[in-house]
């Protein structure tokens, strides 16, 4: 992000600087979620749901509602009509990253059609019609079969596998409302990051990031037609078969296990070890080692007394 001053995005958009740890006006040098960011960082604040972030919160600067109350441990506040709008105005006009040109290793081999503009590691192999835009980089030992396509700003560990149709940091699935309440896509311009000897199946998806980058931990593995939403922090060990998906924001624990086409809102937290049914809908966090089931999910022993109830109750007995 290019450097700015505080006062000079006041101006920008057209707010009121109300200084707390800081006393005087200093320079913005990038963004960060709100319980991330960090000094010189720019975060938003937009309602109650996330008070205790704020609370938490080392961020520099923290747009909020221009009738917020409060005083929170941060360097600055700066009061606007549309926190979330104004923030996605910020990286419009300020984020505009130039990725160094890409590094193909001696050993990595590349399909004739395939199209590397990215950085690829040792033994790397990417297959026919594959795409590896400028600012990603892919580690030791990947490989990319046909038609998989890699957005600027991924990091990709050791010995990965992208089965064919995979996409990783394309464009999240978030919208917000402008100051004239229209809908408008999210830039999410933070990517992906992903560990070690993971493994991703035929069209599966990973949405890029908003003000952080999506993240997948070491040992992961995905089926065929699973969607990791954006800004999900995914652990190691996780195992997700097809159709299943998680909601944007969601955090999954080490260990954790999802069966054909559970679905996951977003926003929640999946304990370390859980498991998560076949179909299941999640619209709860659920804890570490529980195991959920059907929709709205819930413990899959009361499920399974709900479901022979109902059988019950429809062969008229009770």
């Amino acid at each position: 992000m290019k450097q700015t001053c505080v006062e000079d995005l006041a101006v920008f958009l057209n707010g009121s600087v109300e200084y707390i740890q800081s006393k005087d006006n200093f320079k913005i040098t990038g963004f960060a979620p709100v319980l991330h960011a960090a000094k010189y960082q720019v975060s938003f604040f937009t309602g109650k749901a996330l008070m205790g972030e704020l609370r938490d919160s080392h961020a520099g600067l923290v747009l909020v509602p221009q009738e917020f109350a409060g005083s929170p441990t941060v360097g600055a506040l700066l009061r606007v009509k549309n926190p979330y709008a104004a923030m996605v105005k910020i990286i419009e006009k300020f984020h505009h990253p130039e990725f160094s040109e890409g590094f193909v290793a001696s050993s990595a081999k590349v399909h004739p059609s395939a199209v590397v503009e990215g950085s690829l590691g040792e033994d790397a192999v990417v297959g026919p019609n594959c795409v590896v835009m400028r600012g990603a980089e892919i580690g030791d030992g990947c490989v990319l079969q046909a038609n998989v396509t890699v957005y600027s700003n991924v990091k990709v560990g050791k010995d990965c596998q992208f089965q064919a149709g995979s996409v990783v940091g394309s464009r999240g699935f978030g919208f917000y409302f402008d100051d004239a309440g229209v809908r408008k896509m999210v830039p999410h311009v933070s990517g992906v990051r992903i560990g070690n000897r993971c493994e991703f199946g035929a069209n599966s998806v990973v949405a890029a990031g908003f003000l952080a980058p999506t993240t997948i931990g070491d040992d992961c593995h995905f089926d065929s037609f699973v969607q990791i939403g954006h800004n999900c922090t995914v652990g190691n060990r996780v195992y997700m078969a097809s159709q299943s998906g998680l909601g944007g924001t969601t955090v999954v624990e080490d260990d954790c296990e999802f069966a054909g086409g559970a679905q996951i809102a977003g926003h929640l937290s999946i304990g370390k070890g859980a498991v998560i049914a076949a179909k299941a809908g999640v619209t709860k966090s659920v804890p570490a080692g529980a195991v959920y089931a059907g929709f709205p999910s819930e413990p899959i022993e009361k499920w399974r007394k709900g479901v022979v109830a109902l059988r019950r109750l429809a062969d008229g007995k009770r």
